[in-house]
């Protein structure tokens, strides 16, 4: 899920235009770590996915999957379970997991020489972390003292967590973060009930994206040039995926009701899932638009793709979806064909 501008002009000449002749993928299981679940959440220019899965007594650990080595456990904090969301381009999760002598998720980053690493809170009990930048700098959430509100957190080795603030109410969630430390997410109003998607940066703060003329907005992730993605309302009532940039604010993709985009890559080429109950996974491009990922993967191939949650710069797509023979949910890797 990384967006550096590296390879914009080679992802477009790899992606762009095989879409145009209707591109398809082959599907790659990536399998669990023993159990019948999995869930993937992030990929990055490496083809190197993370997620969690279950072992064979049903418990969920973060992975950490790559074509040489499969699905790798990455353990815990200590205690039995954890959770991988995010990857960075050197191979570094971050999540939450559970420490030993807590009940309290704790957000965690994971590096191959270290293994997995608490980063503690806010000075609550809970934190969660979403992503990571190829510097290293993580970004999530984080209860305060009395767990009664959580706000959005920016992680360096060098000072740790800090509270990025929120746009005026008590709750405030960060989801991504690009190499040059923009950060998006969501933030409860003076209200606190509304929610609307932000951008902050070390210089400007939090600015708040608005929505498509309804009451709510979510921010998922941002490319290194400031595209925004993620869904809102409308003035219908009903939600969407939408893009967002600084010149022309948000705008709906055009992927109808039920909508909302995960990520995107350098070209802009997003992911995510639509349809009424949000339940098809979908590419969008600036060319091609709206696709099912369903209808571009073998008919044969014995998968229900449900939801997209990650592209590379070469236009590998990770995608949650369900077996067909036996209902199980498990995650997959699409490739495109050319």
């Amino acid at each position: 899920m990384s967006m550096t501008k590296l390879g914009v002009w080679a992802a477009t000449v790899l992606i762009l235009v095989p879409l145009a002749g209707a591109q398809s993928y082959t599907v790659t299981p990536l399998g669990t770590l023993g159990g019948i679940f999995s869930n993937v959440n992030a990929i990055n220019n490496h083809n190197q996915v993370t997620g969690y899965a279950s072992l064979n007594d049903g418990v969920e650990h973060a992975f950490l999957w790559t074509n040489a080595q499969g699905m790798r456990d990455l353990g815990t904090l200590g205690g039995s379970t954890s959770y991988g969301f995010g990857l960075n381009n050197l191979g570094q999760v971050v999540g939450g997991s559970f420490p030993a002598s807590e009940n309290f998720y704790h957000a965690f980053v994971w590096t191959e020489n270290n293994g997995m690493h608490d980063l503690g809170t806010l000075g609550g009990n809970y934190s969660y972390a979403e992503a990571i930048n190829d510097s290293g700098e993580v970004v999530g959430y984080a209860y305060l003292p009395g767990d009664d509100s959580y706000h959005a957190f920016y992680w360096t080795a060098e000072e740790g967590l800090q509270d990025i603030g929120t746009l005026g109410g008590s709750e405030s969630d960060a989801n991504f973060v690009t190499e040059s430390g923009q950060v998006v997410g969501s933030s409860t109003l003076s209200d606190n009930v509304t929610m609307h998607a932000f951008l902050w940066t070390k210089a400007g703060g939090m600015q708040d994206l608005g929505t498509l003329g309804g009451q709510n907005s979510f921010a998922y992730a941002i490319s290194e040039t400031g595209e925004v993605i993620g869904f809102a309302d409308t003035t219908l009532g009903n939600q969407t995926a939408f893009i967002w940039t600084q010149q022309n604010g948000m705008q709906s993709i055009g992927a109808g009701p039920g909508a909302y985009a995960m990520a995107l890559n350098a070209s802009n080429y997003i992911v995510g899932a639509f349809g009424p109950k949000s339940e098809q996974a979908f590419l969008w491009t600036p060319t091609a638009h709206i696709q099912n990922l369903n209808n571009v993967i073998p008919p044969n191939s014995g998968w229900t793709l449900n939801g997209a949650t990650g592209i590379s710069h070469e236009g590998e797509i990770v995608v949650n979806g369900t077996i067909k023979q036996d209902g199980y949910f498990q995650a997959v890797l699409l490739t495109p064909v050319n």
